[in-house]
């Protein structure tokens, strides 16, 4: 009686398997585990049309040409709740706050200040106050027209909203207390926005940095990897010894150290 054989096993050489585990694990690896992060958000909190239309445009303009991701208020559908501006603090590495002498009389523009605190307080946000044509002690010391707006902006509150103006102006303080920059003493427009931008851009390689992955995180992975394709050979391969090999486990290793020397073009 004639035993009946399945189909014979698929056959490789030793260098085709090579190549075909490389490449699957090539994939693998960047498709699933190794994309690179997103770039950095950066929000930017400020006040009144004018600037809006004037200095913050610069800004914005400038930012993007750099190939940094911001965002500001304008990008937002009307009608939505804080809820939704704050999940873009939330999304956010850098906040740009835009203090001006009626920044205070907004709310809204408060509330972004005390979320944004909270971040930076809790080490998952930086800030960079901007003074923009408003004495940095009148921020504060709450004195000059920006007290004063604040104070009418804390007339408008109920009396069981009043530990929220302590919160805002505790917030404002720490939040301006920050290294940052003002028109005082960069008085050019144009000289203003370049520093900033300059400013940002030093920052953000850093946080690219943090976002990597561990060098032992990604062995550990490529180890598991290694180990993965070892189990399912047999399934596809005649051969398996290979898996076995030294070089099997140095060649996934070598595509990490590989995609570590990847250049990172985020800014």
């Amino acid at each position: 009686m004639v035993k009946r054989v399945g189909p014979p096993p698929f056959l490789i050489s030793d260098i085709g398997l090579f190549y075909v585990l490389l490449f699957l694990s090539f994939f693998v690896y960047f498709a699933v585990v190794c994309q690179q992060p997103s770039r950095p958000q950066l929000f930017v909190s400020f006040r009144g049309e004018e600037l809006r239309n004037g200095f913050v445009s610069h800004v914005v303009k400038a930012l993007e040409d750099a190939r940094v991701n911001v965002f500001i208020d304008t990008h937002e559908l009307k009608g939505r709740s804080l809820e939704n501006l704050f999940k873009r603090i939330d999304d956010s590495k850098i906040a740009l706050v835009i203090f001006s002498d009626r920044f205070s009389e907004s709310e809204w523009c408060l509330n972004e200040v005390a979320r944004i605190d909270k971040r930076v307080k809790g080490g998952k946000l930086r800030v960079i106050p901007v003074f923009y044509r408003v004495n940095t002690t009148d921020v504060k010391s709450f004195t000059g027209k920006f007290g004063s707006c604040f104070e009418e902006t804390v007339q408008r509150l109920s009396s069981k909203e009043r530990n929220t103006a302590e919160s805002w102006k505790s917030s404002v303080k720490s939040v301006s207390s920050n290294t940052g920059f003002t028109s005082q003493s960069i008085s050019i427009d144009s000289n203003l926005v370049d520093a900033i931008v300059d400013d940002v851009k030093s920052q953000l390689p850093h946080m690219f940095t943090e976002n990597k992955m561990s060098i032992l995180e990604e062995l550990y992975i490529a180890i598991v990897f290694a180990a993965f394709y070892k189990l399912v050979a047999p399934i596809f391969f005649s051969d398996t010894s290979f898996f076995q090999t030294r070089q099997w486990f140095v060649g996934v290793s070598c595509i990490v150290l590989a995609h570590r020397r990847l250049p990172l073009t985020q800014v």
